[in-house]
C-alpha cells in the first residue's frame, strides 16, 4: 500500500530562522538552484532521520514511541502536511488518505451537528453530494441522529469525538492514518470503534497506520508494531507484546537494569 525510503525531516528551533530559511529555499527552487536538504544550518536539527518501512494491505500498523519521538511528525509528512524534503514516499495511484490528527478542528460550536459534518466533510475533500450519501451512516455510527440539528457547542467532548469520528470513517480512504485520535469518548463507543477498524482493513485495498502511547489500545488492534526514538525506527515486529516490551524498556533506559524490570512489570500490570 505504501513505501517509505530513508526519509528526513528537520526543523528550526527558532521561529526567525525558520521563515528566514523558508524564504531562501524557495528563492533557490524559483531560480532553479539545487537546495542542499540533507545540510543541517544554524538552529536547525532532525526531526526524523533515515525512516524506511511499508505498510502492506489489511494491516493494522501501530506506530509508538516516547513523546518527541517522531510520531507525528512522520504521519503528517505521510498525509502530506509537511513538505518532503529527503527520501520517498512510494504509493498506489489516486490512493486517498484521511488522517485524523485533532478530531475537532475545524468544527464550529455555533453551528449545528449536522452543519458541522458538512463543514468537516468538506475538510476531507467531500463534495455535497458525497456527504448526503453517507448522512446515514454517519448518524448511524455517531449514534447522535436525534442531536444533530443542536448546536455543537451544546454537545460534550465525547458527543463531539463521536462525530467528528464517524465524519472520518465515512471518508472510506484506502489509507486511514489515527494520531491519538481515539484518547476521549466514552469506553463503549471506542470499543465499537475498534471493531469497525478491524473489519475495515478486511475489505480490498485498505489498511491503517495506528499512532498511539496507550499500549492496551495498541496491544488489541495493531497486527505489527514499529517503535521509534529519538526520529529514528529502532524495532519493528508482527509480536506486538514483545515491540511494545522494548518500547517500555527503550523509556526507561535511563534507570539500571533492576529499575528498568520492577518499573516494567509495573505498567504491564497496569496496561498490558
Amino acid at each position: 500500500m505504501l513505501s517509505v525510503r530513508n526519509l528526513h525531516k528537520k526543523f528550526s528551533r527558532d521561529i526567525k530562522y525558520n521563515l528566514y530559511y523558508g524564504l531562501q529555499d524557495l528563492v533557490a527552487d524559483s531560480i532553479g538552484r539545487r537546495v542542499d536538504y540533507m545540510r543541517l544550518r544554524k538552529k536547525e536539527f532532525w526531526a526524523l532521520t533515515d525512516i524506511s518501512f511499508d505498510l502492506f494491505e489489511g494491516e493494522i500498523l501501530g506506530i509508538v514511541g516516547a513523546n518527541g519521538s517522531g510520531k507525528t511528525t512522520l504521519m503528517r509528512l505521510m498525509a502530506s502536511i509537511y513538505y518532503l524534503e529527503a527520501g520517498e514516499v512510494y504509493g498506489k495511484p489516486d490512493q486517498k488518505v484521511t488522517a485524523v490528527f485533532a478530531l475537532g478542528i475545524g468544527m464550529q460550536s455555533l453551528f449545528t451537528g449536522r452543519e458541522n459534518i458538512y463543514i468537516k466533510g468538506s475538510m476531507y475533500g467531500m463534495n455535497r453530494q458525497e456527504i448526503d450519501a453517507k448522512m446515514a451512516f454517519i448518524e448511524e455510527f455517531s449514534e447522535l441522529a436525534d442531536q444533530l440539528d443542536r448546536p455543537l457547542g451544546n454537545y460534550s467532548s465525547g458527543m463531539r469525538a463521536r462525530l467528528a469520528f464517524a465524519i472520518a470513517l465515512a471518508t472510506e480512504p484506502d489509507i486511514f492514518i489515527i494520531d491519538e485520535a481515539l484518547a476521549v469518548g466514552d469506553s463503549v463507543f471506542k470499543a465499537k470503534c475498534f471493531d469497525y477498524l478491524k473489519e475495515y482493513v478486511k475489505r480490498p485495498g485498505k489498511s491503517i497506520l495506528f499512532v498511539s502511547n496507550n499500549i492496551r489500545k495498541v496491544l488489541k488492534v495493531a497486527s505489527r508494531v514499529i517503535v521509534m526514538k529519538k526520529g529514528q525506527i529502532i524495532y519493528q515486529s508482527t509480536d506486538i507484546k514483545a515491540a511494545l516490551t522494548h518500547y517500555i524498556i527503550n523509556c526507561l533506559d535511563h534507570l539500571e537494569p533492576d529499575q528498568q524490570q520492577f518499573k516494567l512489570k509495573r505498567v504491564q500490570e497496569y496496561d498490558m
